[in-house]
């Protein structure tokens, strides 16, 4: 069979954790994280997450190395699978990988707003301001009408601060 990636269920936010253990070990550990904005005392604030939570990928090889170690592991539940762990498919590492950014955060795809929604900014200056949504100019910028001193101005904005007003 040779090396392959498996799925690896962690404790509750032990990703972290979990990854350094298997690291040490020898094991290659891909934990694929984004990048999400967290409200907190009125300050906005981006912190990387698992995309994936509870969950992380390891690589061996299930005929030549010590996977059942991995079960005994801090942070670690178990491995996927029955009797066996189970693979998953190299192109679906393959395709998270293809998605990160040069920080090797994944991006997302924004969420897609119909022209003449409302929405606002998360983050900066005239975050929480309310806005409509005009369009998306490519895959990381949208162009929205924020209300200002009495007009619709229009602002290029970051896709992935958008979010759809409360």
């Amino acid at each position: 069979m040779g090396a392959a990636w498996f799925v690896v269920h962690t404790q509750p936010n032990a990703e972290a954790k979990a990854k350094r253990h298997l690291v040490n070990q020898g094991f290659i550990i891909y934990l694929p994280f984004y990048r999400r904005r967290v409200r907190h005392a009125r300050r906005n604030e981006i912190v990387a997450s698992a995309l994936f939570p509870g969950y992380l990928f390891v690589r061996f090889d299930p005929q030549q190395d010590r996977w059942r170690s991995i079960n005994g592991t801090r942070g670690v539940v178990r491995i996927l699978g029955d009797a066996a762990p189970r693979a998953v498919a190299d192109p679906i590492i393959e395709e998270i990988k293809s998605r990160e950014d040069e920080t090797g955060a994944v991006r997302l795809n924004p969420p897609v707003f119909a022209r003449g929604q409302a929405v606002q900014l998360a983050a900066g200056a005239l975050a929480d301001v309310s806005a409509l949504f005009e369009q998306k100019r490519d895959q990381d910028r949208v162009v929205i009408l924020l209300s200002m001193l009495g007009r619709k101005v229009r602002v290029l904005a970051p896709a992935g601060e958008v979010i759809a007003a409360a």
